[in-house]
C-alpha cells in the first residue's frame, strides 16, 4: 500500500503543479482578454502610437480596447513586489487609483486611500490605492502578480504618453476573416496579429520544459512506486500460495480463488490509490506550490492551484493497476494443475546464466538508447530497471556466499545464523524483494540528484558567460529582471560620475528584451562589441567561435539558439527575417544553445539592437574595473551616485550571479522536490516491508530461543541479514543509477534544450545507497528488537 502510494503521490502532484502553472496564466489572459477574438500587439516593450488605434477601430465589425502594460515594481511600507501593470480595461475608466490582488496589498503592507509607489526603469511615481480587483469584477486575477489602474494614469506612471502596448479586437459574428485581414494590413510590418490568447500560447512553450521535465522524473518515480508494491507484494507471495492451496483443497474452482485475489489487490489499489492522493495533495500544496522563477522574468504567473478531474483519474487508476500487476504471481497457483504452497523450481545454472545475458543485454540497450535515440530515454530508463532486477538474483547469491565464508573464520553465532537464512531456498523471495526494493530506490535518488546537478552546472555556466567582462553591473530592481530586459534610464551626469570613478576602466551599455518569434517568446541578448566573444563563445553549438565573434560584432550578424534556427528554416550565413520593430537586414553567424531560456535567444551586438529597436535605451551597465580595485566597494560608490531609493541597483558581479543561479535553481526546485521525496519514501516503503516481514517471523525466534539462542544475537543477526540485504541493493542501484544518470541528461538535453555538463556523480550514488542503507537498518532496529523478544515456544514455526 505504501509503495502504491507513492507512485500515486508522484503522478497527481506533478500533475497538479504542471495543470495549475498553465491554468494561472490562462485565467490571467481570460480576465484581461475578455471576449477578444485577435490583439495587434507591440513588438518591444516601447509600445506604438495610439493612432493606430482609430484605424482599428474604423474596420466594420471590430470593436477595439487599447491596454498599456508594463513590467514594474510596487513598494510598499512591508516591502517590494514585482507586478505586470495594466491599464484599459473600461471597468475602471471611471475610477482613479491602484486596483491590488488582496494577497499582494497584504504583503506590501498598505491600505485603500496609501500611496503605493510605482518604479519603472525611468524612475519611481506614486498612486493611491484604490481597492481590490474582487471589488471591480476582476475576482479571476485575485491570485495573479498584476495590478490594474485607468489607461490614463498607467501612462503617466510608465512614461507611455500617447502610447499602447496591445488593442484588443472583438470581431463580429461572421466577420472575423474580414477583421483579420484588416489588421494585418494595418500591422504591416512593424506590428503583430496574434490570437487574443497568444500569452497562454507563448507560456505554454516556454514552460514545456518544466513541465516535461517534471512529467520525465515524475513517471520514473510513479515506476519506482510500482516496483515498491510488487516487491512488497513478493514479501507475501509465500502467504498467498498457502492461502490459495488451502482454498484449493477446501474445494473452490480457480475461478472462485481468482475472484478472491483480484478483490484484495482491489481493495488494496483503493486504498494506496486514496492515501496517495492525499499525500499527493499535501505535496503538490507545500513542495510544488512555488512557481519557476525563471518565468516569472517574461510571464505573470499567480500562484492558483488547479484539480482536475483527468488529474485524480489517472493517478488514482495508476495506483489500482499497480495492485493488479502485482497480484499475478500468486494467480498463477490458483490456476496451476495441483495445488501446492510453495514453488517447485529452483535456481538452475541455465536461469543464472539467461539473467546475467538478459541483465547484460538491457544494460547494453539502455546505453545504446540514450547515445542515438534520447527522445526514448524514459524507455530505455525502463529496459535499465529491469536489468537491474534481473542482475540483482545473481549478485544477491554472489554477496551471501561471500558473507558466508566470511562468517564461517569468524565463527559469530550470530553472523552463522544470518548466513544461513540468506542461504536458505525459503527466504530467497524475501531477500529479492527487500533487496529490490533498495535497489530501485538508490536508482531513482542517485539518477535524479545526478541528472539534476548537471543540468544545474550547465546552467551555471551561462549565467557566468553571460555576465562575463564585468566586476560590476547595475540593472533594474527585483527578481523578475534577472535576464536584464527591462530599459533603465542614467542620467548624463550620474553616468559621468559612475565613469569617473577612481579604479573604473570602462562602462559599457547592454541592451536586451524578450520578443515574440511565433509561438515562442525569445530572449534577445546584445552586448556592446567588445562582450561578444565573452558572451558567444562558450555557447556556440554549431560554427566558428571566432568567425562568429568577428561578425557580430562588426554589425548586421546574429547568432541564434539551433531550435530557433530550425523553426525558421535558416543556416549559417542564411538571411534572417526576424519580426524586429523595425525591419533590419541581418545574417545568421552561428548556431548556439537557448542560454538557458525555453523560447530561445538571439545574440547580436548593442548597435544592430538599436536600429531594431529603433532606441537607444539599455537595460544594464557593466562597469569594468582596473587592477587592484574592489567590486563590492565600487559597487556601493555606484550606488550611492544612483541614490539609494533608486530602482536601479549596482551589485557586484559575484552577488548577480548568485542571484541568477538563485532564480536558475528555482526552476529545478521541482526536480530536487521530488528526489527527496522517492528517497523519503523508499526509506518508508523499505522499514513497513522489513518490520512487517520481521513480526512475521516471530514463532521462528520463539522456537530458536528453545534452543538456547539469546535475543541479543537474534537481534544482531536480524541486523546483520538486513545490513547485507540492503547494502548488495543499494550497491548494485548505485551503479545501475550512474548509467540511468546519463539517460537524464540525455533526455533533458532533448526536452528542454539547456545545456547538461555531466559529471560522473560517484559521490552522490555512493551517498544515497549509505543513507538509504543506514535510515532503514535505523529504522528496522525498533520492531526487529520488539520481535526478538518474543518468549520462547516449542510451537513449531509457521513460517
Amino acid at each position: 500500500m505504501v509503495g502504491i502510494a507513492v507512485g500515486v503521490a508522484l503522478v497527481f502532484a506533478a500533475l497538479v503543479a504542471n495543470a495549475s502553472l498553465t491554468g494561472a496564466v490562462r485565467e490571467l489572459s481570460e480576465a484581461i482578454v475578455g471576449k477578444a477574438d485577435f490583439q495587434l500587439s507591440a513588438r518591444s516593450a516601447a509600445g506604438f502610437d495610439q493612432r493606430v488605434v482609430a484605424q482599428v477601430q474604423r474596420i466594420p465589425g471590430a470593436t477595439a480596447t487599447p491596454i498599456v502594460e508594463a513590467r514594474v515594481n510596487l513598494v510598499g511600507p512591508r516591502g517590494r513586489s514585482s507586478v505586470l501593470l495594466v491599464g484599459g480595461d473600461p471597468r475602471l475608466e471611471r475610477r482613479r487609483g491602484l486596483f491590488l490582488p488582496p494577497p499582494l496589498v497584504d504583503d506590501l503592507g498598505v491600505r485603500r486611500g496609501e500611496r503605493v509607489t510605482v518604479e519603472t526603469g525611468a524612475g519611481r511615481r506614486s498612486i493611491a490605492l484604490a481597492g481590490t480587483l474582487g471589488r471591480v469584477g476582476l475576482g479571476a486575477l485575485s491570485e495573479s502578480p498584476v495590478a490594474m489602474a485607468p489607461l490614463s494614469q498607467v501612462r503617466a506612471v510608465t512614461g507611455m504618453r500617447g502610447r499602447v502596448s496591445r488593442v484588443f479586437v472583438d470581431a463580429a459574428p461572421g466577420r472575423e476573416r474580414a477583421v483579420e485581414a484588416a489588421l494585418r494590413r494595418i500591422a504591416g510590418n512593424r506590428l503583430n496579429v496574434t490570437p487574443a490568447d497568444q500569452e497562454v500560447t507563448l507560456f505554454e512553450h516556454a514552460s514545456y520544459p518544466t513541465s516535461a521535465s517534471t512529467a520525465l522524473f515524475s513517471v520514473l518515480s510513479a515506476l519506482v512506486g510500482f516496483l515498491f508494491a510488487f516487491n512488497a507484494m513478493l514479501l507475501t507471495v509465500p502467504q498467498r500460495r498457502r492461502l490459495i492451496a488451502e482454498l484449493r483443497m477446501a474445494g473452490y474452482a480457480p475461478a472462485g480463488i481468482v475472484q478472491v485475489v483480484l478483490a484484495d489487490a482491489l481493495l488494496l489499489g483503493i486504498a494506496g490509490s486514496a492515501a496517495g492522493l492525499a499525500l499527493g495533495e499535501l505535496a503538490s500544496r507545500l513542495l510544488f506550490d512555488s512557481v519557476p522563477g525563471y518565468l516569472t522574468s517574461a510571464f505573470a504567473i499567480g500562484s492558483q492551484r488547479l484539480v482536475t478531474w483527468q488529474s485524480l483519474v489517472l493517478a488514482a487508476g495508476a495506483g489500482v493497476l499497480a495492485a493488479f500487476l502485482a497480484t499475478l504471481i500468486p494467480i498463477r497457483g490458483a490456476l496451476s494443475a495441483a495445488p501446492r504452497q510453495e514453488p517447485t523450481t529452483t535456481e538452475s545454472p541455465r536461469w543464472q546464466r539467461l539473467a546475467i545475458g538478459g541483465g547484460v543485454a538491457c544494460l547494453v540497450s539502455s546505453l545504446l538508447i540514450g547515445g542515438f535515440a534520447p527522445a526514448f530515454s524514459l524507455a530505455g530508463l525502463a529496459v535499465l530497471l529491469v536489468g537491474l532486477l534481473l542482475l540483482l538474483q545473481v549478485w544477491l547469491r554472489l554477496a551471501a556466499t561471500a558473507f558466508d565464508v566470511v562468517c564461517r573464520r569468524l565463527r559469530n553465532p550470530a553472523a552463522i545464523m544470518a548466513a544461513l537464512e540468506l542461504r536458505s531456498a525459503s527466504a530467497r523471495t524475501r531477500a529479492l524483494a527487500l533487496a529490490a526494493t533498495g535497489a530501485v530506490a538508490v536508482f531513482a535518488v542517485a539518477s535524479i540528484g545526478g541528472a539534476r546537478a548537471d543540468l544545474q552546472r550547465g546552467l551555471d555556466g551561462i549565467a557566468e558567460s553571460v555576465d562575463d567582462g564585468a566586476q560590476v553591473w547595475v540593472a533594474f530592481r527585483g527578481p523578475a529582471n534577472i535576464f536584464g530586459t527591462t530599459a533603465i534610464g542614467v542620467a548624463k551626469g550620474q553616468m559621468r560620475a559612475i565613469e569617473g570613478l577612481r579604479g573604473v576602466r570602462a562602462v559599457s551599455r547592454n541592451r536586451g528584451s524578450f520578443l515574440d518569434v511565433g509561438h515562442e517568446r525569445v530572449w534577445v541578448l546584445a552586448p556592446t562589441p567588445s562582450r561578444v566573444g565573452g558572451v558567444l563563445r562558450r555557447q556556440v553549438e554549431d560554427g566558428d567561435p571566432a568567425l562568429a565573434e568577428r561578425r557580430l560584432r562588426r554589425g548586421g550578424w546574429v547568432a541564434l539558439s539551433e531550435d530557433l534556427a530550425s523553426e525558421l528554416d535558416v543556416g549559417i550565413g542564411d538571411r534572417v527575417d526576424l519580426p524586429l520593430p523595425r525591419p533590419t537586414r541581418l545574417r545568421l553567424a552561428a548556431l548556439t544553445n537557448n542560454f538557458g531560456w525555453p523560447g530561445g535567444a538571439i545574440v547580436m551586438n548593442a548597435r544592430s539592437y538599436a536600429r531594431a529597436w529603433g532606441s537607444h535605451a539599455f537595460s544594464t551597465l557593466g562597469v569594468r574595473l582596473g587592477p587592484g580595485a574592489e567590486p563590492v566597494r565600487i559597487a556601493n560608490a555606484v550606488q550611492s551616485i544612483l541614490g539609494q531609493w533608486s530602482p536601479l541597483r549596482a551589485e557586484a558581479a559575484g552577488d548577480r550571479l548568485h542571484h541568477q543561479r538563485a532564480a536558475s535553481r528555482a526552476g529545478l526546485s521541482r526536480l530536487d522536490q521530488i528526489a527527496a521525496m522517492v528517497l523519503i519514501c523508499s526509506v518508508l516503503a523499505m522499514a513497513a516491508s522489513m518490520a512487517g516481514l520481521v513480526w512475521q517471523r516471530r514463532p521462528t525466534f520463539a522456537a530458536m530461543k528453545v534452543h538456547g539462542i539469546g535475543q541479543g544475537q537474534l537481534w544482531f543477526a536480524l541486523l546483520l541479514e538486513g545490513a547485507l540485504l540492503l547494502g548488495a541493493g543499494c550497491l548494485l542501484g548505485a551503479a545501475f543509477g550512474l548509467v540511468g544518470q546519463h539517460l537524464l541528461d540525455r533526455a533533458l538535453e532533448t526536452i528542454t534544450g539547456f545545456p547538461v555538463s555531466y559529471e560522473l556523480a560517484g559521490t552522490g550514488a555512493a551517498g544515497a545507497g549509505a543513507g538509504v542503507t543506514a535510515a532503514a537498518l535505523f529504522v528496522l532496529a525498533i520492531p526487529g528488537w520488539l520481535a526478538v523478544r518474543v518468549p520462547g515456544s516449542t510451537t513449531l514455526p509457521s513460517t
